[in-house]
């Protein structure tokens, strides 16, 4: 069993998405699939002096970046080798200015966000996703562009966050683009080119500009002894109109985080892909735009919605000489212990959170857990409440590294925590310490909801057999010397975390 001393050797994988399907189910979609047309004519040459402008780089095999100086007229075999286009196939309009930029790719935290490291013309010298066995090329597209990302070199978990890269292909027609995609969408949920691979998960891609699309994510062991985790491909694969994108998130991952879900990464680079604007630019999303739509304005949250190191309670029963820590996780450590799933399942529109940790000089002996979310719309806010309720009276087998047990069942403390929720719920459960000895995580799970959003508070002190402390006499675990505070240090951090959490509704 984990605890979260022994999950600081893990990977954080939370990003904006939707629960993954069945491998059949996604098969079942390329019998669905719908054809749309483009909105808006493929972005011209302008767009393509812009996106190139940086520096120019050379491969020996003649697939890396291209000089802008005038060159000679290319003959036909140069054209076949740098592009993957026949030379006698009509003109193509794809460019690449239809690929994707940092601006629409999703880096989910604490990952940096991503930035370009090279682009090629055609798909590049070296292999860009283990699971594809044949190139664009190979399959008919007539154009091929490549772009790699990294995570900004120098910020914290940038050496974690692996890598990403993404390829467009335009093809003969509309049918040929979809049936590529199709086939590799089953190359990519097979992986048959890699030994040990299992499916992790799939999830569909649907936009108003895809025609099909999928994101079908395997796992592989690691040849390196020392690599505490699984190799981790999750491959993109969208067609839209006659061309395709491909895109590979590879990355270290232990058994228990979320798969990679690239689903808005994807659909924003699929409208890049046909040459319109992607529907999460803030310039040209009316719904970003009170004065269009009669809406309220979205509220955004920060960390002025995190409750501070410095408001939360003394843990008296430990010394430290730091007191509450915050600190970023190097595992995705979940906020609530009775998770069943990562909270990007409930659907918010934005999320911020925090963690806090109680360090003696031997080991963590009390963590606090934040997260504040927000949704579209109240209807959508009460039935993720419902679903952390859910989770929280059941507590349900997950595989995010815990396995608790349900001590008590929720109970209204609205009333309790003074900052206005219109409903809040506690429960408590337990979990397994480290060292195979008596010592139990006691933790203390809360869901508070105003309005739009939710606040979720986990907060765990280490003990064992008994709990942290007991007012009750009759109690076995009585101890006279030991002080009754654990209940108001409780409700002292839900109080300070639900306080910061709704502070700009109030």
């Amino acid at each position: 069993m984990s605890d979260p001393i022994s999950r600081l050797d893990q990977f954080r994988a939370d990003a904006p998405g939707a629960p993954m399907s069945s491998a059949a189910e996604v098969r079942r979609r390329g019998d669905q699939i719908r054809r749309r047309t483009r909105a808006v004519v493929t972005a011209g040459t302008a767009a393509v002096a812009a996106i190139v402008a940086g520096p120019i780089i050379f491969l020996s095999s003649g697939l890396g970046d291209q000089g802008i100086d005038p060159a000679p007229a290319p003959n036909a075999d140069s054209i076949a080798a740098s592009t993957g286009q026949s030379a006698y196939a009509s003109p193509s309009d794809l460019t690449r200015a239809n690929l994707p930029t940092e601006d629409d790719l999703v880096a989910d935290d604490p990952y940096p966000a991503w930035v370009q490291e090279q682009t090629y013309d055609g798909e590049g010298s070296d292999t860009y996703n283990e699971c594809l066995r044949d190139s664009l090329a190979d399959s008919g597209a007539a154009t091929t562009f490549r772009r790699d990302f990294v995570a900004k070199p120098g910020e914290e978990m940038a050496d974690a966050a692996g890598t990403l890269k993404a390829v467009v292909a335009e093809f003969d027609s509309a049918d040929e683009a979809e049936k590529v995609s199709i086939d590799l969408s089953d190359a990519a949920i097979s992986c048959s080119g890699v030994d040990g691979a299992e499916l992790a998960g799939t999830l569909p891609v649907e936009g108003d500009v895809i025609s099909n699309g999928s994101i079908d994510v395997v796992t592989y062991p690691s040849d390196d002894p020392d690599m505490n985790a699984a190799w981790e491909v999750a491959t993109a694969v969208v067609s839209a109109e006659d061309r395709v994108l491909v895109m590979t998130r590879k990355r270290g991952v232990q058994d228990y985080v979320q798969p990679t879900t690239l689903q808005t990464s994807a659909v924003n680079a699929a409208h890049r892909m046909v040459g319109t604007t992607p529907p999460s630019d803030p310039s040209t999303d009316p719904s970003t735009d009170p004065s269009a739509t009669g809406a309220p304005t979205e509220q955004q949250l920060g960390d002025a919605n995190l409750v501070a190191a410095g408001e939360l309670p003394a843990l008296d029963r430990f010394e430290s000489a730091l007191g509450w820590n915050r600190y970023t996780p190097t595992p995705d450590v979940p906020t609530l212990a009775c998770q069943k799933e990562w909270l990007s399942t409930l659907g918010a529109a934005a999320k911020v959170t925090a963690d806090y940790r109680w360090d003696t000089d031997s080991a963590m002996v009390g963590q606090v857990h934040v997260a504040v979310l927000e949704f579209p719309n109240v209807n959508e806010a009460g039935a993720a409440y419902n679903e952390v309720m859910e989770w929280m009276e059941v507590c349900p087998a997950n595989k995010l590294g815990v396995d608790p047990t349900v001590t008590s069942l929720p109970r209204d403390v609205s009333a309790d925590l003074d900052a206005g929720p219109k409903r809040a719920a506690r429960s408590q459960a337990t979990y397994p310490g480290q060292g195979g000895n008596d010592s139990i995580w006691f933790e203390t799970e809360l869901v508070a909801e105003y309005d739009t959003r939710l606040v979720l508070v986990g907060y765990g002190e280490l003990a064992g057999p008994c709990p942290p402390s007991t007012g009750d006499k009759e109690d076995p675990c009585y101890q006279p010397d030991q002080p009754d505070s654990w209940p108001g240090r409780i409700l002292a951090i839900e109080k300070a975390a639900v306080t910061a959490g709704i502070s700009d509704l109030r």
